[in-house]
C-alpha cells in the first residue's frame, strides 16, 4: 500500500488515532487527525503526534480532499458525516485493516463478547514463556498499528472487538478464536445478527493451513465457520471432545495433534484463573497447536495473576470475599460471573445503558443473588425487569452501595461488583469504576 503523499484523514484523537496518524506520517502520507473534542481536552494526546501531523479540533468531518479515511474504534462506520465520502468511493478503513496490510507476522486473533482480554494476555504469556518473541495488543492496550514499529516478532496476539472489524478486509490470523457471542453494544450495532456477523469476520480470510478455535458450549459459536477451510478445534466446559480441550474429573484434558490426556488439575490453576476456566481452555488449545510444551503451559497456568477489573479478588474482610468485576459491562459477562461462585452473592449492578435486555439475568439472579444493590441510570430498567422477584436496594453512589453490601454480607458470602452496564454515567470508564470500588473496599472499617 503506497502512502507517499496520500491525503489521509484520521478520525478520533485517542490512543489508536495517535498511533495511526504517526504510522501514516512516517510513511510519507499527508495526515490530518480530527476530533470533536477541544484542544484543551486532547492536549496530552496531541503532544504525542509527530510535528507534520495536522490537528483539527472541535470537528470530526474528514477533509473534503481526503483520499483515504481511517476511523478509530469509537467511530461508527454508519456515521452520517462519512456517508458522502462513501458515495464518492473514498476508502474508509479501520486501524486494524491498515495494520493488516503491513503485517507480515503470524497472528492469533481473539474475539468474543466476554473473556477476550484474559485469554489474549494468557496466550501471550504462554508463548513468551515458551521462548517466542511475542507482541500482545489490539483492543487490549497497545494498538495493532503500534506493534508494527516494535520490530520483528514470532507472533502477534491480538484482542479484536466488533467495532474494529466493521471495515476490515485483509485481517488474516493463523489462529482465530471465538470465545462466545451474546448480545452487546446494541446501542451501536443495528441488531444482534449484525453484531454476530462482525465476529465472523475474524476468520473470513483463513485457509486450510490455519486454525479456528470455537466454544462448543455456546450455541452461537459452535456452528460458525461452515464455509471456512481452516481446521476447527473446539473447547468445552461440559462435554468430552474427540478433538479439542475440555474438562473432565476435575482437570483440563486435551486431544489435539499427537497429544491426548490431562494437562493439569483445576486446583493447580492460579487464583485468577480458577474463576475463568472457560478462558483457559482456548489458551491451552493454542499452546498445543503451536507446540508449546505441557510443562511450560502448566507453569504459566499456575502463576497467571489475571487481569484487573475482571473477576479480580480484592480482599477478604470478616470472611467475605470482595470481587471487582467492573469490566463486566454486558449481560452475558455478568451471567458468567454469577455462575462462577457457589457462595451467596451480594451483587452491585447498574450503570449506563447499552440498549441491553436485562431479562436474561432475572432467573440466575433469583438463583445466585442473595441481595442486589442497583446504581446508575439503569435502575428503573432493572426495577421493571425484576418486578419484585428479588430483594434489592438502590444507591446514588458506589461508596454507599459498598457499605450496604458489607452490611448485608455474612461470613462465606461474596460481594461482587459486576454492573452489566457501561460506566460513563458515573465514572470516567470501567477502570475508574473498578479502582474506586477497590479503594472503597480497602478503606472499609477505617
Amino acid at each position: 500500500m503506497d502512502l507517499k503523499n496520500k491525503i489521509v484523514s484520521v478520525i478520533g484523537l485517542g490512543r489508536t488515532g495517535v498511533a495511526t496518524a504517526n504510522f501514516l506520517s512516517l510513511r510519507g502520507a499527508k495526515v490530518s487527525i480530527l476530533d470533536r473534542k477541544s484542544k484543551e481536552q486532547l492536549s496530552e494526546l496531541s503532544n504525542q503526534l509527530l510535528p507534520d501531523v495536522d490537528t483539527i479540533y472541535n470537528n470530526s468531518d474528514p477533509l473534503p480532499n481526503s483520499e483515504l479515511i481511517v476511523i478509530s474504534p469509537g467511530v461508527d462506520i454508519e456515521s452520517e458525516f462519512l456517508q458522502g465520502f462513501r458515495k464518492k468511493g473514498i476508502e474508509i478503513i479501520s486501524e486494524i485493516e491498515l495494520a493488516s496490510r503491513f503485517n507480515d507476522v503470524p497472528m492469533i486473533g481473539i474475539t468474543g463478547t466476554n473473556g477476550k482480554s484474559t485469554c489474549t494476555s494468557l496466550i501471550g504469556e504462554i508463548l513468551q514463556e515458551g521462548g517466542n518473541n511475542t507482541q500482545v495488543g489490539g483492543n487490549l492496550g497497545t494498538p495493532f498499528i503500534s506493534l508494527l514499529g516494535k520490530g520483528q516478532a514470532d507472533y502477534r496476539v491480538l484482542e479484536i472487538s466488533s467495532f474494529q472489524m466493521e471495515t476490515t478486509r485483509s485481517f488474516h490470523p493463523k489462529i482465530a478464536i471465538v470465545l462466545n457471542i451474546t448480545p452487546d453494544h446494541l446501542d451501536r450495532h443495528e441488531n444482534f445478527d449484525q453484531y454476530a456477523s462482525l465476529k465472523e469476520k475474524t476468520f473470513e480470510n483463513q485457509n486450510a493451513n490455519d486454525f479456528l478455535i470455537l466454544n462448543y458450549d455456546d450455541p452461537n459459536t459452535r456452528p460458525l465457520g461452515k464455509n471456512c477451510p481452516a481446521k476447527k478445534i473446539y473447547f468445552s466446559m461440559k462435554d468430552e471432545l474427540e478433538s479439542g480441550v475440555y474438562l473432565k474429573d476435575g482437570g483440563v484434558f486435551a486431544s489435539i495433534n499427537d497429544f491426548q490426556g490431562e494437562i493439569c488439575k483445576l486446583n493447580s490453576l492460579s487464583r485468577g484463573l480458577r474463576w475463568q476456566v472457560e478462558n483457559v481452555l482456548p489458551a491451552v488449545a493454542t499452546a498445543l497447536l503451536l507446540n508449546i510444551s505441557i510443562e511450560i503451559t502448566k507453569k504459566v497456568l499456575g502463576r497467571f495473576a489475571g487481569l484487573e477489573h475482571r473477576l479480580e479478588w480484592v480482599c477478604n474482610r470478616d470472611g467475605v470475599d470482595f470481587i471487582n468485576d467492573s469490566k463486566g459491562t454486558n449481560v452475558g459477562s455478568v451471567y458468567k460471573s454469577l455462575n462462577t461462585f457457589d457462595q451467596p452473592i451480594i451483587l452491585i449492578a447498574g450503570g449506563k445503558d447499552k440498549n441491553a435486555d436485562f431479562s436474561g439475568l432475572k432467573k440466575i439472579m433469583q438463583e445466585k443473588v442473595k441481595h442486589l444493590i442497583l446504581i446508575g441510570e439503569t435502575r428503573p430498567k432493572f426495577r421493571s425487569v425484576l418486578n419484585g422477584s428479588l430483594g434489592y436496594e438502590e444507591s446514588d453512589s458506589l461508596e454507599e452501595a459498598v457499605h450496604i453490601a458489607k452490611g448485608k454480607a455474612e461470613k462465606g458470602d461474596v460481594v461482587l461488583l459486576s454492573p452489566a452496564c457501561a460506566s460513563f454515567d458515573m465514572f470516567k470508564d470501567y477502570i475508574d469504576r473498578g479502582n474506586q470500588f477497590k479503594s472503597i473496599v480497602n478503606n472499609l472499617g477505617e
